[in-house]
């Protein structure tokens, strides 16, 4: 009987002790976890902030482009108006000056 009662000592403590380990292997298991989680977070933002400046960085290319040709159509609308002008400047005022004397 005293030797039973020995081996569930024995058999209790080894227990304890793979109690004891199988805690600790859990708390470093859930610390590698975390450390794991947070790489990835910021290798997520990471990721993010680098496509969000491209995109950026291609919008405002796209902007100054769109800007470049408006500019550009702008200054082909004002040189043909400016050409219009120029071509019928005299006819237009013969047209005021008739309207307003009246012949």
């Amino acid at each position: 009987m005293e030797n039973i009662i020995k081996e569930l000592i024995q058999i209790e403590s080894k227990t304890d002790t793979i109690i004891a380990e199988a805690r600790e292997e859990l708390k470093l298991l859930d610390k590698t976890l975390r450390a794991r989680e947070a790489e990835i977070r910021g290798n997520i933002d990471k990721q993010t902030d680098e496509k969000i400046s491209k995109l950026n960085e291609t919008a405002k290319m796209e902007a100054a482009r769109k800007i470049t040709e408006i500019k550009q159509n702008s200054g082909f609308l004002t040189a043909s108006l400016e050409k219009l002008f120029e071509q019928n400047r005299s006819k237009w005022e013969a047209d005021i000056v008739n309207r307003i004397i009246g012949t």
